[in-house]
């Protein structure tokens, strides 16, 4: 092999080596660029979640404190009042009685319940070796 050959043949493998590290550095750019997107969308998500008050970790408790601060009602409190309404009007469409209804509660005696004594097994003695 003659000089300017193996001079052209380096050359050709620094060129390939230098192709190799632009690829790896646009990838890695590009891996970075898209988990900074998708760290932004999902916090994004989680933040709506949070500010119209659909926190999941507090389940349904949140739409309820969340109604309550902003003055509105929330459906179970509509259902709630809905009932409240028809169960009024039908104490007063109901005659009242004088007296009150009394209960004869029944006192059941539980049943005695027998336990079982198993007798605990010895510890064994311990072992004792000539290592200490």
């Amino acid at each position: 092999m003659d000089p300017f050959e193996k001079m052209e043949r380096k050359r050709q493998a620094r060129h390939r080596v230098r192709a190799q590290r632009e690829r790896a550095g646009r990838l890695q750019s590009r891996v970075v660029a898209i988990s900074l997107i998708c760290f932004a969308l999902l916090w994004g998500v989680v933040f709506v979640q949070m500010a119209t008050g659909n926190d999941p970790v507090l389940g349904n408790s949140s739409k309820t404190v969340a109604a309550s601060h902003r003055g509105g009602r929330n459906r179970h409190a509509a259902k709630a009042t809905a009932a409240e309404a028809a169960a009024s009007t039908d104490s007063e469409k109901a005659p009242e009685t004088s007296e009150p209804e009394e209960f004869e509660e029944e006192f059941v005696e539980p049943e005695p319940v027998e336990e079982e004594f198993v007798e605990a097994e010895p510890e064994p003695e311990p072992v004792i070796t000539s290592q200490s």
